[in-house]
């Protein structure tokens, strides 16, 4: 697995995200921190959102635990402690997908939230309803939390 991660974060190095940035914290290759830039073209678009991701011993057979640390406001991330609901993270992952798969997925999440399966339902029930209002919340969140 230690051979896994640091194959993974040389590609990473190699051919970088031009929106992340992510590498082991304290050189411990089980832990890794990530700064992600939100995608234009939505509400998160000019925040910086700090990454906590750990990986288990069974890493690649179990998913990375990944939260974010920057407060967001999505329906799939807890406003509180970061948590994430997306299917690879749970019941998704298999042991092909690696952490550059595990960031371009939470970059799509931020492009296209979705109300299905939230984590914080009153803010899926705003995006779903009020979608005008979610937005205008989100990227007050974005300029107050992450930038």
């Amino acid at each position: 697995m230690a051979r896994r991660l640091t194959k993974e974060l040389t590609e990473l190095r190699k051919a970088p995200l031009d929106w992340c940035q992510c590498g082991p914290v304290d050189d411990n290759i089980m832990h890794w921190s990530a700064m992600m830039v939100g995608p234009d073209n939505s509400p998160y678009a000019g925040g910086v959102f700090q990454l906590d991701i750990e990986m288990s011993p069974e890493y690649p057979f179990k998913a990375p635990k990944v939260k974010f640390l920057t407060r967001i406001y999505h329906p799939n991330i807890r406003t509180e402690g970061g948590e994430i609901c997306a299917d690879i993270l749970n019941d998704n992952w298999g042991p092909t997908l690696n952490l550059s798969h595990v960031l371009n997925t939470l970059r799509q999440m931020l492009l296209e939230p979705s109300a299905e399966s939230p984590l914080e339902p009153d803010i899926a029930r705003q995006l779903a309803e009020d979608k005008a209002q979610f937005l205008k919340t989100a990227a007050k969140y974005t300029a107050d939390f992450a930038s």
